[in-house]
């Protein structure tokens, strides 16, 4: 498809709608969406820029490269909470904050088809807006002192994806760095190598791909919820929602079984069976170790 000019009626920028593909392993559940998504958008006149889905897409591809070469203001629709698309978006090293532009996102999987098309009329006509807000008494480090393509060219280089990624489902956090104290502890925590800092000393995620499917735990230990892993369907508030419960949260409640893991203890045993898993020594107190095994015997 062709790609959306809009000129708003007050300004002379143009606004850039791009829609996401559906993350492959997701392709099955949200195709109908996206389909319905595009027959309501040619239907209100809305000519989207399609690319590749942002989570599964790597820095060097041409999708993120067409991103960053976007001048105007972006409108970005996409398949996981609008607060962890801004910073997926980031991680491509585009400026989210609107130092440079304004960047709407919208969760499409939030609201009908035909719903998401005149919302973006509404957006499109300078009568809405989806810009996701900095929080009020936000501590974090933001992109302030750096632009995104300096803080790009300083960072360590992002790893080559391996050789067998594509059998398998992306799996990784981002930063939010709104939120983000650079205190560390998630680099302190993990033992997978996913974190690591730039030159400017910024905590970074370096090699998204040393990450282990499906495992949560460095964002439960992060003191200000700024580690978003989009993709963790059992706790709205990791996945990056405004609201949605305990970060230490997990599906099953264990509380009547062994009492409840909370915080660093859950993440602790998260972390351990992913060691266990990769061939390496648990590093958690016996308690968490003998929980896991416990755990792991049970028949769900």
């Amino acid at each position: 498809m062709g790609l959306l000019s809009f000129t708003e009626p007050a300004a002379t920028k143009t606004t850039t709608v791009v829609l996401s593909r559906v993350p492959p392993e997701e392709m099955e559940k949200h195709a109908p969406k996206y389909d319905a998504l595009l027959k309501a958008l040619e239907a209100a006149g809305i000519t989207a820029r399609i690319v590749d889905s942002l989570y599964d897409m790597y820095d060097h591809e041409a999708g993120a490269e067409f991103l960053r070469s976007v001048s105007g203001d972006l409108l970005v629709l996409g398949w996981h909470y609008p607060r962890a698309t801004k910073w997926i978006l980031a991680r491509h090293n585009l400026e989210v904050n609107g130092a440079t532009r304004k960047l709407h996102c919208i969760d499409a999987r939030e609201l009908k088809a035909d719903a998401i098309a005149l919302k973006l009329k509404d957006i499109l006509a300078g009568r809405a807006h989806a810009i996701v807000p900095v929080p009020p008494k936000s501590e974090g480090r933001g992109q302030g002192e750096l632009t995104p393509s300096q803080r790009g060219a300083l960072a360590e280089i992002e790893l080559a994806p391996p050789a067998n990624a594509e059998l398998s489902p992306r799996w990784y956090p981002v930063i939010d760095y709104d939120q983000c104290t650079n205190c560390m502890e998630c680099m302190d925590f993990c033992l997978f190598g996913v974190y690591g800092v730039d030159h400017a000393t910024t905590l970074r995620v370096v090699q998204q791909d040393q990450c282990r499917q499906d495992c949560p735990a460095c964002s439960r230990v992060c003191p200000v919820g700024a580690i978003v892993f989009p993709k963790y369907i059992t706790n709205q508030a990791i996945a990056g929602s405004d609201s949605g419960g305990d970060r230490g949260a997990i599906k099953l409640d264990l509380s009547s079984i062994f009492g409840k893991p909370k915080g660093r203890h859950q993440a602790a045993l998260e972390r351990d069976r992913e060691l266990l898993k990769a061939g390496r020594k648990p590093v958690g107190a016996e308690k968490v170790e003998k929980l896991a095994e416990q755990f792991d015997k049970m028949e769900l």
